[in-house]
């Protein structure tokens, strides 16, 4: 009897667990489809954002660059935070040169914010909380806030 008991406990227990590694799993799912993360640039995806009046941000990153590790997580955690409307992509700073040209870029780590066609921020080589709010202040006034 003892054993029995102590058998169905043991099952029990498993279920549990093997429940609450599928809820967590499913929660860790919905997270990942809600979060707002960098898309890889596309002209015409930047373009189609444009066209729409959406506010867009653009950051050349490159791999190796420290400004570039420091500054992601924080505008990450903006993006997913108040300004989860904003459409963000990501250009790899080292192969488009063209790209850097056209908007300007002279330095990694740079990020443009745009509503519409229309540049309204842009933030070089900086990655303190205070120059980050500064450039999404710019969204904010940018959303009508």
């Amino acid at each position: 009897m003892k054993q029995r008991v102590r058998s169905l406990l043991v099952a029990t227990g498993l279920v549990a667990v093997g429940l609450s590694v599928v809820v967590a799993a499913q929660q860790m799912d919905q997270m990942a489809m809600m979060k707002n993360d960098f898309k890889p640039y596309t002209a015409m995806a930047h373009r189609a954002a444009q066209d729409e009046g959406q506010l867009s941000l653009v950051f050349f990153h490159a791999p190796w660059c420290p400004v570039c590790r420091a500054q992601e997580p924080k505008v990450l955690a903006r993006l997913n935070g108040e300004f989860k409307n904003i459409v963000p992509f990501k250009i790899d700073y080292d192969s488009n040169m063209e790209l850097r040209k056209a908007m300007h870029v002279t330095k990694q780590s740079t990020l443009i914010l745009y509503k519409g066609s229309t540049e309204i921020g842009r933030l070089s080589y900086k990655s303190d909380d205070a120059s980050i709010d500064e450039l999404f202040a710019h969204a904010r006034m940018g959303m009508g806030r």
